[in-house]
């Protein structure tokens, strides 16, 4: 179990930039929420309701496609399936309670589960921002074009470099 969790918080270099764009969006909506002023608690816990459904969805699709990888083409999509289905109907349930229980502004939630759509879009510019503020490394892998990416691949895996492969 313990190898298994040290595993999950270093699956994606990506996850923590898509996980900064999630918050940072979330801030810049609720300071819109607050500026609007009306109803603002109402309003704001929709919103972060919605940023901590993004959160949680941010993990389990890096979670899911991790476990996913590890079957075969076949497996791996009726899995991914299954996941996104059970992702959809967590969200679909939180919401129905919200609108049912009416604690909760239910188009905000719905703005804060859009910040993981965001964020995906905004990563490679927090990437961008996290290395030039030094908070991470450029990698060998950005700094090579994908050829030779391949080449490296095909090395660690005791095969020849793509030109000399002949058909």
């Amino acid at each position: 179990m313990k190898n298994t969790l040290g595993r999950f918080f270093q699956m994606s270099d990506v996850l923590d930039e898509l996980l900064c764009g999630i918050l940072l969006c979330g801030v810049v909506c609720q300071i819109g929420l607050i500026l609007i002023g009306r109803g603002a608690l109402y309003h704001s816990l929709g919103l972060w309701i919605g940023i901590v459904l993004a959160l949680i969805g941010a993990f389990h699709m890096t979670w899911s496609l991790d476990k996913a990888l590890d079957l075969g083409a076949e497996g791996a999509v009726k899995k991914m399936r299954t996941y996104a289905l059970l992702r959809y109907g967590v969200v679909l349930i939180v919401l129905g309670v919200m609108m049912i229980l009416n604690f909760a502004n239910p188009l905000t939630a719905f703005l804060g589960l859009i910040e993981l759509k965001v964020a995906a879009y905004l990563q490679p510019f927090i990437h961008k921002a996290a290395i030039k503020l030094g908070l991470k490394k450029e990698t060998v892998k950005e700094l090579l074009t994908p050829e030779e990416v391949d080449d490296l691949i095909r090395a660690e895996k005791g095969l020849p470099p793509k030109e000399e492969v002949k058909e």
